[in-house]
């Protein structure tokens, strides 16, 4: 398998990534931890400039809710004076209405002359000649009118708006308030106007309030806690993954030529065993657990498994139905789907798609399939007529009684028509020939010396008669038929264009309009041992999910669809050998080999290194964007952090010891200035535009009613 030394280190692309994570830089784990630890204390060292823009944030935020707070309260207390007067005289007792009434001299309680002395008002300031004026009206009897009522109240101060009022700092922007502004304002649209002034003029900074001063507190205690862990996942998500591009210059497609020799015709069958073991061991352990932990590692491909379906009761794949042991509806299916060809690991932004699906079912004992072989053989031989081989007219035949053979295994024969039949030493019977561009496996397993604690049921591995042993209550169960069980099954390979529109078989050139690539080569010679055939032919018996539960001529009981187990795991290692392939050209397995000839086509000869991703236990992959952006993203934080005035951007009402602007307050008011004046850009348009349009209304109604008042 592949090691560490085939990875390519320092900048590469993977292009099965998002565009924005594509870059990666592979390094060794040393040198990772060091750039992880470089973007940590980069964020590290920023977190008093974020909790700085947090609070001026907080302090922003706590300063508009008091601002609109006192307004609100203001808003209820400093009501137009002809609404007070009424107001106060209904609630004045009757005595005391007659007695201002009668011009006896008594004023009432809320009489804003009541309780100080003569030509001063509440706050100790001598009164203006308004004012005086006001009053010696108010003595006399006399009518306040409108513009000096709202002067009177104009010059109240905000302290005494109500009794649990707090005196508000007074604005930067002149001596005008946010008091004055409510009460000048004649409508909502006004008031709201006045408040994006005070918005953009950071007005709402100057709020001190004790509660304030705590938030921002706490809050800058809690950041700083909590700096070091926000730093430390910042920084973790630079390191993705490891995987990484093979680096080896030995890639290309190698086959054992058949005039080698014996000897490496030898060599040669040891290697694809050991090929197909290791495809079927990987299938065992790292297609049915999603996190293996046993020493076989599932973490050196760029995807760990290739997923499919399955899907039981589907048609029988065979010609004629009649060849499916249970009838029409009996067969197990499955399928990739279409699958991008990066699963495997090729990397390339214009991979092309692939497809592989397998039916499997149990085929039809009875004659005319299986008859008797010539007679004296005591019943126990029969024939298997499902298309001839070389010069005899059946498939295979078995004699004697397998039972009887002291030997505990499944013994496992297996017969194949290719993509290519008319080279094929076996021909299929028209009724179980398979569609064109698949290919047909044919399994015959016979059960031998093999004892069940339970009795089985299932039409390829039964055991279902009875022997009792001395000292034993329960019998043990074994196969007395001496007929061979059959599993068939049909499998296909589709290639398909990158946009997945276009599909042609294994056999088939490309189709017009497709570009032959590189990318192409590698996974169509990836998928030319992707069948059940090339799954079990080496290891014959030693493959069967049922021989692993043998010991000692007992087994332990089977499942009632063991059939479909064993379908289910010879298909999971057609795909891990898909996997291995892949690599195995990536990296040019075979050839050193003996036997071994190079068969690469010339588009794709020496284009095939490079091309192969997988993942490496001692590389660490760092994203590109990450590493460079947060760095320069803890820059950004830092300059936004910078007191406005220092570099000549703060305002002349951000000038005061209250207010301390910072360049991110200045762009944001900046935006919101642009913001408001598009806004209202635009509402202006929209109402022209609907004057216009009822203007237009208005004249057509006009004209329509003089014409139909015309008598003529």
């Amino acid at each position: 398998m592949a090691t560490v030394s085939d990875a390519n280190l320092g900048l590469w692309r993977d292009y099965s990534r998002p565009y924005l994570d594509q870059r990666q830089i592979l390094a060794t784990d040393f040198w990772s931890q060091w750039m992880t630890a470089f973007v940590a204390v980069c964020f590290t060292l920023t977190s008093p400039y974020v909790f700085k823009i947090t609070k001026s944030f907080l302090v922003w935020f706590i300063g508009c809710l008091s601002w609109l707070t006192t307004e609100w309260n203001n808003a209820h207390s400093a009501e137009p004076s002809s609404l007070s007067s009424s107001v106060a005289d209904d609630q004045t007792p009757l005595l005391q209405k007659q007695n201002v009434d009668d011009g006896t001299g008594h004023r009432p309680k809320n009489d804003i002359g009541s309780n100080t002395p003569n030509g001063q008002l509440p706050n100790g300031k001598p009164k203006s000649a308004t004012e005086r004026q006001s009053s010696d009206q108010r003595d006399t009897g006399g009518s306040i009118s409108e513009e000096h009522s709202s002067q009177i109240v104009a010059a109240l101060p905000a302290a005494n708006c109500g009794p649990d009022s707090e005196r508000r700092a007074p604005s930067v922007r002149g001596n005008e308030g946010p008091v004055d502004a409510l009460n000048k304002s004649q409508d909502s649209r006004e008031f709201g106007w006045k408040f994006v002034q005070y918005l953009l003029r950071g007005g709402a900074k100057q709020a001190k309030s004790p509660s304030t001063i705590m938030i921002v507190i706490n809050t800058v205690l809690f950041g700083l806690f909590v700096a070091q862990a926000i730093a430390g996942v910042f920084s973790a998500k630079i390191a993705s993954d490891r995987a990484g591009l093979s680096s080896s210059q030995h890639c290309g497609i190698w086959q054992f030529n058949e005039n080698a020799g014996g000897e490496a015709a030898d060599r040669d069958d040891l290697n694809n065993y050991q090929k197909e073991t290791r495809a079927s061991q990987y299938a065992r352990t790292c297609y049915n657990s999603p996190d293996p932990t046993g020493p076989f590692s599932c973490r050196v491909f760029y995807n760990q498994s290739i997923a499919y379906n399955t899907k039981t009761h589907q048609l029988c794949p065979f010609a004629s139905s009649e060849l499916c042991h249970d009838g029409l509806y009996s067969a197990i299916s499955f399928d990739t789907g279409y699958i991008d060809a990066s699963v495997i690991g090729i990397n390339s932004p214009t991979a092309h798609k692939f497809r592989r699906t397998s039916s499997c079912s149990p085929l039809n004992l009875s004659e005319p399939y299986v008859l008797p072989s010539s007679p004296g053989t005591n019943g126990t031989a029969y024939n298997y007529y499902y298309g001839p081989k070389d010069n005899t007219n059946y498939t295979f035949n078995t004699s004697g009684r397998p039972f009887e053979w002291l030997v505990p295994v499944y013994s496992v024969n297996t017969y194949f028509s290719s993509l290519y039949p008319e080279s094929d030493y076996w021909q299929p019977i028209p009724e179980l020939k398979p569609p064109n561009n698949s290919t047909l496996t044919i399994i015959f397993v016979s059960s031998m010396h093999i004892y069940h604690v339970r009795p089985s049921f299932d039409p390829i591995f039964p055991s279902h008669e009875p022997r009792y042993f001395e000292g034993f209550r329960e019998p043990l169960y074994y196969n007395a038929d001496p007929r061979a069980r059959a599993l068939a099954c049909v499998d296909t390979s589709e290639l398909c264009s990158p946009d997945g529109e276009t599909c042609w078989s294994m056999t088939s050139p490309l189709s017009p309009g497709i570009k032959s690539s590189p990318e192409y080569w590698l996974m169509k010679w990836s998928l030319e041992n992707s069948n059940t055939y090339d799954s079990i032919k080496w290891r014959l018996g030693t493959a069967l999910l049922a021989q692993e539960s043998v010991s000692q001529s007992v087994s332990i009981p089977l499942s009632p669809y063991q059939w479909q187990l064993e379908a289910s795991q010879l298909f999971a290692t057609s795909l891990a050998r898909i996997q291995y392939d892949a690599w195995k050209i990536a990296t040019g397995e075979d050839r050193e080999r003996p036997g071994y000839i190079e068969v690469t086509p010339d588009e794709a000869k020496g284009r095939l290194c490079r091309l192969y991703k997988f993942k490496s236990s001692d590389y660490t992959n760092i994203n590109l964007a990450a590493f460079v952006g947060l760095p320069l993203l803890a820059m950004t934080i830092f300059v936004l952090s910078w007191d406005a005035r220092v570099v000549g951007l703060g305002f002349k009402e951000d000038e005061s010891a209250a207010s301390e602007p910072l360049i991110i307050d200045v762009i944001v008011r900046f935006i919101f200035h642009v913001l408001l004046a598009l806004t209202v850009g635009i509402c202006k348009g929209v109402t022209a535009l609907f004057r216009k349009l009822g203007n237009c209304i208005k004249d057509r109604r006009s004209r329509i009613g003089a014409i139909d008042s015309d008598p003529s």
